[in-house]
């Protein structure tokens, strides 16, 4: 048994503390709430982007004051709490090329049936939300749009599926469409109905040598060489010599690569897409037998190489060595920059994720570095200290865009008339806030703001809403 004793008056003060935390719990709501409505009231464009963003607008609170809403933007709204209701009593001004890609809608086979003359049959046919079903498919079989249909990852493929509806396929996008249960039976039934090229690049496609074999003279064998899904083996690739494509084949990442495969067939690769393909087996010994055959500037860019300081010097006469500059995977360090100082391109250099990025670093190079680049780049070691080391050099615009940086309030504050605010609007990392919104509210774009902050407006009652919107009685569609 527990030796957990509980004390008689345990249990009557469990409710009394329930009620406190309850009244607690209930006051901090409230002041959020009241503190979300005063932020609302001061923002009255913001309101209304963020109203049709993120609020669950209802078919009475849109009673209100009809002319303000914009119903081709509300048409597209995932938010609204959508009902057949609202839709039928709207239809004259909703917008129904918009509604026909929502997928928010209460979508049913009911629904469709009751707008069939005004849904956009195209775009309806590319709709995810709806409940797709053969039942569906065959109530409007001669209005949907069924070459969208044969490329949708929505339906519900199974071969008796396909096989229903045969005659009204676009085979050539059902051949691409990479959601298909191919197998051999499914490939040899409807034999002449493929588009071979679309089958021979399907990533779908479940193909050994057997099924390879079986279908060989359909195959379009240039997009079959560069499919990765195939069992590759070297007697798969022995026994169509003479059918691959073999640049393709050579640039080809899923090959059981070896010494040997390369050698056997040393005469067929194409050496410029061999060079680039970073899954060979990279050895020194493999560079050195085949060196006068290898694509350099190709080579030079590849990060599958075994990389190392005595590679680079050993053929530091034909490495590309701009190549050599964009390339993350080398043994990069301030030594190996400082050796080759006047090789390097410098520009390409600032792009580069893979170097030992430090302020130290930035510093040794400054004079060398392309800022834009480094203003772009996501892997530095962004300070305040650093921005403000360099605050002549960097570009602005991009830094605008660059989701690593420190933000905060003083640190946007201390560069105010540095930024591109319509970039850093559409920036999601800000430590966005209420307060942080009122701070700058002049620079901020609203529009772009509330594309990804909702400012908890979706927290409001809808009283709450609708008295926001009495405040302004003659706005128009925002």
């Amino acid at each position: 048994m527990s030796g957990l004793v509980v004390q008689p008056g345990a249990r009557q003060l469990q409710g009394p503390l329930q009620q406190r935390l309850d009244i607690v719990a209930s006051t901090l709501a409230e002041l959020e709430t009241r503190q979300t409505r005063q932020f609302f009231q001061e923002f009255a464009t913001l309101l209304d982007h963020c109203l049709y963003q993120h609020y669950p607008l209802t078919p009475a609170m849109l009673e209100h004051q009809p002319g303000r809403w914009d119903w081709r933007r509300l048409s597209s709204s995932r938010a609204l709490a959508w009902t057949d209701q609202l839709l039928a009593e709207q239809a004259d001004q909703l917008d129904w090329l918009a509604l026909s890609q929502n997928p928010a809608l209460p979508w049913s086979a009911a629904l469709i049936e009751r707008h069939a003359e005004r849904w956009h049959w195209p775009l309806l046919s590319d709709n995810p939300g709806l409940p797709w079903s053969s039942d569906l498919l065959r109530a409007n079989a001669y209005r949907w749009h069924w070459a969208s249909l044969s490329r949708s990852p929505n339906l519900p493929w199974t071969a008796s599926f396909i096989a229903a509806n045969a005659e009204r396929w676009d085979w050539t996008g059902l051949s691409w469409n990479h959601d298909l249960p191919l197998n051999a039976g499914l490939l040899e039934r409807h034999g002449d109905r493929w588009d071979w090229t679309g089958l021979s690049a399907n990533l779908a496609l479940p193909a050994d040598q057997q099924l390879v074999g079986q279908f060989a003279a359909y195959w379009h064998w240039s997009w079959l060489s560069s499919n990765p899904s195939l069992r590759w083996s070297e007697a798969l690739v022995a026994e169509h010599a003479q059918r691959w494509d073999w640049p393709a084949l050579s640039a080809q990442p899923k090959l059981p690569w070896s010494p040997d495969l390369i050698a056997r067939n040393s005469e067929r690769w194409q050496w410029p897409a061999l060079s680039s393909n970073p899954s060979l087996p990279w050895e020194p010994a493999l560079i050195a037998t085949w060196s006068e055959r290898w694509d350099w500037p190709a080579l030079s860019k590849n990060p599958g190489l075994c990389w190392n300081e005595a590679l680079l010097e050993t053929y530091s006469d034909r490495w590309d060595w701009r190549g050599l500059s964009q390339n993350p995977a080398l043994p990069w360090s301030v030594e190996l920059l400082n050796r080759y100082l006047e090789r390097w391109d410098w520009d390409d250099l600032s792009w580069n994720a893979g170097l030992p990025w430090s302020d130290a670093l930035i510093a040794r190079f400054a004079q060398h570095w392309d800022w834009a680049g480094l203003s772009s780049n996501a892997l530095l070691p962004w300070t305040e200290g650093l921005i403000a080391d360099h605050a002549a050099d960097w570009d602005w615009e991009r830094l605008s865009a660059n989701p690593a940086l420190p933000w905060s309030q003083g640190f946007i504050q201390t560069y105010l008339d540095n930024w591109n605010w319509a970039t850093l609007s559409g920036q999601a990392q800000l430590p966005w806030s209420t307060d942080f919104y009122r701070a700058f509210h002049a620079h901020w774009f609203a529009p772009l703001v509330s594309v990804h902050q909702s400012f908890d407006i979706q927290t409001l009652q809808s009283a709450d809403v609708e008295a926001l919107l009495q405040a302004q009685p003659n706005r128009t569609p925002a």
